[in-house]
């Protein structure tokens, strides 16, 4: 459901609570009378008051929840690409050709199976065993080098570092796909909304029209808030999801510098 554009998305979640507020409504209004509403108006309007403001308070407490997950989710991927960006520099500047020529191959591997397999797969809520392999591979190779003098070694000693950063920062970020919010709080948000619908159509409202219509005000507004929980607890799909732009950004620089090489060889 959430792989269709935000806005077509947006467009049935709302309108199916908006019509069903307003059906709802329709439907009650025609078989119920006027006099039962009015002998019981006050007490129906408390109600709904005290109802409307405690859930007015669960929706803004889960949505302030999932915006301080997304923001943290997007400050970890940033890190991570950060990260990733470091080890490449390290990699690419290591005195070694051979040895850095042998784990940049490695690495640009493990950094294409995330641009290509990973990210795409999170986008389905789902992890991949290709890319945590490729990773594995990386490390491997990196316990294998041979440092000799002792700026290699310092060098070494950074790319541990960083790949270290890039496997706290990774594990964060596939840890984050099973962060949704529980059954639990759906529980509430959802048949709280079904409630206060119900308990709108006990007010006393001198026209059906005018009721139907404030009502189906109501599911509007309840359709806007699942919308924005909705997208907000999903941040690796949609039209807005987290991008692997510190990995997208390796490749342009070994692009860049494969035509630098060539353009000098042509010189």
């Amino acid at each position: 459901m959430l792989q269709i554009p935000a806005w077509i998305f947006f467009v049935a979640i709302v309108s199916g609570c908006t019509l069903f507020a307003g059906f709802a409504t329709h439907v009650f209004r025609k078989r119920i009378r006027l006099k039962i509403l009015r002998s019981h108006n006050e007490v129906t309007g408390f109600l709904y008051f005290a109802i409307s403001t405690f859930y007015a308070l669960l929706l803004s407490f889960v949505i302030l929840v999932v915006w301080e997950q997304l923001g943290e989710t997007h400050r970890n991927a940033s890190k991570e690409g950060s990260s990733a960006m470091s080890l490449y520099r390290d990699i690419k500047f290591y005195p070694d050709s051979v040895e850095s020529e042998k784990l940049m191959v490695v690495y640009l591997d493990y950094v294409f199976n995330v641009v290509d397999d990973e990210f795409p797969k999170m986008e389905l809520m789902r992890q991949s065993p290709k890319t945590t392999a490729s990773f594995d591979k990386v490390f491997y190779t990196m316990e294998r080098l041979n440092p000799i003098s002792n700026m290699q070694i310092q060098l070494v000693s950074e790319m541990f570092n960083h790949f270290n950063e890039i496997a706290t920062y990774r594990g964060l970020r596939l840890t984050s796909l099973k962060t949704e919010i529980p059954s639990p709080i759906w529980l509430p948000i959802i048949f709280g909304g079904l409630i206060l619908i119900i308990c709108a159509m006990f007010l006393d409202v001198e026209y059906m029209r005018l009721h139907v219509i404030l009502n189906a005000f109501v599911g509007f507004l309840i359709g806007c808030f699942l919308f924005t929980i909705i997208i907000l607890d999903h941040p690796y799909t949609g039209e807005n999801k987290i991008e692997p732009k510190g990995y997208e950004q390796i490749f342009t620089l070994e692009e860049s510098n494969e035509k630098t090489v060539s353009t000098d060889l042509i010189n």
